[in-house]
């Protein structure tokens, strides 16, 4: 799919637009082979960058071809299953500003759905809002993943098997981002040292902050990162230690039935034994397994066992 927008005339929205014009966004969208081949031939573009867009496995970089500057970058989602990110590439060039990407990410409905995201005629300054969007879309998810966790902290105790899968998939979550945002920093650098994208002296400022801001993100990430690992020590342990002690209560338990059945069954051998025709033999048995079972008792107590 190959969309074309536009900002509309007198108001700082974009609008679709049913053609290429100059100064326009072109938004590709899992595109056909026609379509691809379409690309190349009307806008002189590396057909290999074109496919690798559309790996979602894509790694963030930059690339200078034939006077076109390339950006892969990587962008979070909850669009794909079992994937939390996904790849997208801007082609970077004087009379249009084209993003590709496999899915329509969030990112771009971002922009599709504000009021002052597109700038005509000034695609060093729309390469700097998807920057600036990239770096809040992270922090965002980062953010929203330290505040669950936090609230799964605080009732550690009362932890389930769901909420042990929740903390298992933002643990992918957080590894994911952690290796996209090394790539990504990268990039930010690469595009503030290469002339090929001329910015302002306050754009270049934005980068920068950028820059400080993903940095931070990412600390987050590895500490959000090892606050999960613990909670899942500590549950691991905690199922480790009350599948002990059920297995050494039930043990007990069977010991504690076992001695009378032990005692009665020997009473009920055809042998001659002490006591046996006493009318109070049944008192005395019994008294006798209580006390057996009040001394093991003690013995458990002494070495801890309860």
């Amino acid at each position: 799919m190959i969309e074309y927008y536009n900002k509309k005339k007198g108001t700082d929205s974009i609008e679709k637009i049913k053609e290429f014009s100059k100064g326009s966004w072109i938004n590709v969208v899992n595109p056909t082979n026609e379509e691809l081949e379409y690309l190349v031939k009307k806008f002189d573009i590396n057909e290999p960058n074109l496919i690798d867009a559309l790996d979602i496995h894509e790694n963030p970089r930059f690339e200078i071809d034939n006077k076109l500057v390339y950006i892969f970058l990587t962008a979070p989602t909850n669009k794909i299953k079992h994937e939390h990110d996904s790849s997208f590439l801007i082609v970077y060039a004087k009379d249009y500003f084209m993003t590709v990407s496999k899915y329509s990410l969030e990112i771009f409905e971002r922009i599709l759905n504000s009021k002052t995201d597109f700038t005509k005629f000034d695609n060093s300054r729309n390469v700097v809002k998807i920057l600036f969007f990239l770096s809040r879309l992270f922090e965002k998810s980062v953010h929203k993943i330290l505040k669950e966790t936090k609230e799964n902290k605080a009732e550690l105790s009362k932890l389930k098997n769901k909420d042990i899968e929740k903390l298992i998939n933002y643990e992918d979550k957080l590894n994911n981002y952690i290796t996209s945002f090394g790539a990504t920093i990268g990039t930010y650098q690469r595009i503030l040292r290469d002339n090929s994208v001329k910015f302002l002296r306050k754009d270049e400022l934005i980068i920068e902050d950028l820059i400080i801001d993903l940095n931070e993100t990412l600390n987050l990430c590895k500490q959000t990162l090892k606050t999960i690992s613990n909670m899942r020590t500590y549950y691991s342990t905690k199922l480790s230690n009350d599948l002990n002690n059920t297995v050494k209560l039930l043990t007990i338990v069977t010991i504690f039935l076992s001695i009378p059945t032990v005692i009665s069954s020997i009473y009920g051998m055809n042998i001659n034994l002490p006591l046996q025709n006493s009318p109070n033999l049944f008192s005395i048995l019994t008294a006798i397994a209580f006390g057996i079972c009040i001394l093991f008792v003690f013995f458990l107590r002494k070495k801890k066992v309860l």
